[in-house]
């Protein structure tokens, strides 16, 4: 009975974000999938999103138009004048707001959600995460006119006892074109993990197609459960199966600004033990709607209320089984 009741549900996920071969049946189902549904999901999203992306694109600059959709990423060295950005700097360094954890493997990861509340009597960061600059390029490789999701995030590598952290294996977030981006507080070097993307990954060559076709028809059953779960895992043999370039390890000086089609191939690469400080960037839309929503500061902070009620409800379904949320509130002696 309770599975004839999600039906309904299941059916309408089909036409948005939801990735899971595991937790949804339809789009987990071996059977629709040899018939093509999650062919048919990934090409639509890619074209859909295209043409979103098009629509903005005159709100960029050619050079910055042509890197995204030929490398699938942007690269802007020194993007804040030295003043400005040593204004950010302090601001980060010295952030007293409410800091979240998450642990994966041996990893601690460390973020402060920027939301309009947060930003009130902050200034420096208000100013930074409305630089007209910064949000052209995000809405754009986004596809979408609605700013992203901005953190302060702090990478803490090896800061734990664990397994090998499950973000530096190569992957992807999900089926469809969405956007991260990083504006580096601190040098990444090879010490550090810098985030590793292989090249025009994020394009959907005819092997690509054929390759996620094949895992589509197994994934809900996989082993790994970011895999099952829609993000999906890739083998060494498997890059090389795809004919794809080398990856791309962005060892970057600070100030530099990073924007990525995290559809495309990524990792996050090997390290000491170390941390790195960036402004982090998410967005991730319906890629089934043809045209880029609506921006401005009502949409802003409606999606922020909407990231409070999902994290309050994290942080009761946890308190109830007495457990900590994934990602949870810190102490001050913890940071």
């Amino acid at each position: 009975m309770k599975n004839a009741l999600n039906i309904p549900i299941w059916f309408f996920e089909i036409f948005t974000t939801a990735k899971s071969f595991k937790g949804n049946p339809i789009i987990g189902s071996p059977i629709l999938n040899r018939l093509g549904l999650h062919v048919f999901r990934l090409i639509l999203s890619h074209v859909v999103m295209r043409g979103r992306m098009l629509l903005l694109s005159p709100m960029i600059s050619a050079e910055d138009r042509k890197s995204y959709f030929e490398k699938g990423y942007i690269v802007k060295e020194d993007f804040l004048s030295d003043e400005e950005f040593q204004r950010l700097e302090e601001a980060a360094r010295s952030f007293d707001g409410e800091i979240r954890e998450a642990r994966q493997g041996n990893t601690l990861t460390h973020r402060a959600v920027l939301s309009p509340d947060v930003l009130e009597n902050r200034q420096v960061l208000a100013q930074v995460v409305d630089n007209q600059k910064l949000n052209r390029l995000t809405q754009f490789a986004s596809g979408h006119l609605r700013k992203p999701f901005y953190y302060l995030e702090e990478v803490k590598n090896q800061f734990c006892s664990g397994n090998e952290d499950p973000q530096k294996t190569f992957h992807n977030d999900t089926f469809h074109p969405s956007m991260k981006c990083w504006l580096f507080i601190d040098d990444v070097t090879p010490e550090t993990g810098p985030f590793t993307f292989v090249p025009e990954s994020h394009k959907l060559s005819w092997k690509r197609i054929k390759w996620q076709y094949q895992m589509s028809l197994v994934a809900s059953n996989d082993k790994n459960g970011y895999h099952a779960k829609g993000s999906t895992r890739y083998l060494e043999e498997d890059l090389k199966e795809l004919g794809l370039p080398e990856p791309k390890p962005f060892t970057v000086k600070k100030n530099t600004l990073v924007i990525v089609n995290v559809f495309g191939i990524h990792r996050r690469g090997n390290s000491e033990k170390s941390t790195r400080l960036a402004l982090w960037g998410d967005s991730r839309t319906n890629p089934f709607i043809p045209f880029p929503g609506i921006g401005g500061k009502f949409a802003n902070q409606i999606q922020y209320y909407f990231l409070g009620l999902y994290r309050k409800k994290m942080d009761d379904a946890a308190a109830a089984r007495g457990h900590r949320s994934p990602w949870h509130i810190i102490e001050t002696d913890e940071k």
